[in-house]
């Protein structure tokens, strides 16, 4: 069974691998004029609030990534085949985010991907880590009931399961990546605790445990840049590389309904949009928030940014430890 200083010098691997690699990747990026563009041209309040601060390089995504995914291979992460699925998903959604972000920089008014092929590629990816890990004889098709301390066989549903958690954690993560550091700092609680579940579980999910804690720690190093004022931005490569991998070890770990508690702040932030253009739709054009996703409901309510992340923070630490009470093995 993997020890608990084990973990931790997975962790600080991907923590130094990143600030190293932050260091020059930051350098390359801005060099490059890969900074990143005005997202908000449709909705006044926010675009004023963007184009108030610095232009910032972008794609920070590209060595927090790779800094993780280093320091999980020399940790034992691809020793099994939920480990190179993790890869696979991460690696096949960061493509997808990397793709999306260059497509921004073709032009002043350039776009990225349209929702549509953007939502299909991570629906696609989702599906080949279902049939992947749905077809193997190691139990991956089952799923733990929160708090009932029992799990369920899903059969023929895993496969559009997965899909879902996929593609959901990918999006809810993308929506979140929108202040300095937020959704860094969120998705290093979230892979610590995920970590911490797979650690007491054994060694079954040593390799996912090695995954969590070097995803967590590349997500601290790249906190050193990203704390607001951020030097860099994750980018459509880091958020959906990142969620992918989320979303695929929960799965791994039995433990996407799990993920539900223990990632509030990405559910939260999903559903505000989903609330918010439901409530436009069919509500005759009314708001239920100021604007969403729900972190810029609070700013433009006159809290300060800084605030707003750290209170962020402070939600999702609470979410992962009532996560945390009933996250064991039945």
């Amino acid at each position: 069974m993997p020890s608990l200083g084990d973990t931790v010098w997975v962790f600080l691997g991907g923590l130094i691998l990143c600030l190293i690699s932050g260091r020059f990747a930051i350098r390359w990026l801005a060099k490059s004029q890969c900074v990143a563009p005005v997202r908000y041209e449709d909705c006044p309040p926010l675009q004023a609030y963007q184009e108030a601060k610095p232009r910032t390089p972008t794609m920070g995504g590209l060595f927090v990534l790779g800094a993780g995914i280093l320091a999980a291979a020399s940790a034992g992460g691809l020793r099994d085949a939920g480990g190179w699925l993790v890869l696979a998903a991460a690696a096949g959604l960061g493509f997808v985010g990397l793709l999306d972000d260059l497509l921004k920089f073709r032009g002043a008014n350039a776009v990225g991907l349209r929702t549509a092929p953007k939502l299909m590629m991570t629906l696609v990816v989702g599906a080949a880590v279902g049939i992947a890990s749905g077809s193997r004889p190691v139990g991956y098709g089952t799923l733990d009931i929160p708090w009932a301390g029992r799990t369920v066989e899903l059969g023929w549903l895993w496969v559009p399961f997965a899909m879902t958690v996929i593609a959901g954690c990918a999006h809810a993560v993308n929506l979140t990546d929108g202040m300095d550091g937020l959704a860094a700092g969120c998705l290093a609680i979230t892979f610590s605790v995920l970590g911490l579940i797979a650690l007491a579980w054994g060694p079954q999910a040593q390799g996912l445990g090695a995954w969590c804690a070097a995803l967590a720690g590349a997500c601290v190093g790249f906190l050193w840049f990203n704390s607001f004022p951020a030097s860099i931005v994750l980018g459509d490569v880091g958020a959906l590389g990142l969620g992918a991998a989320l979303g695929t070890i929960s799965l791994l770990t039995h433990g996407a309904l799990w993920l539900i508690v223990i990632g509030g702040v990405f559910v939260a932030e999903a559903l505000s949009v989903m609330l918010q253009v439901a409530s436009y739709k069919w509500r005759g054009g009314r708001r239920l928030f100021r604007v969403a996703p729900i972190h810029h409901h609070f700013h433009l309510g006159g809290l300060a940014e800084p605030k707003v992340i750290v209170r962020f923070w402070i939600v999702g630490l609470i979410f992962a430890l009532l996560g945390l009470t009933g996250a064991e093995r039945p």
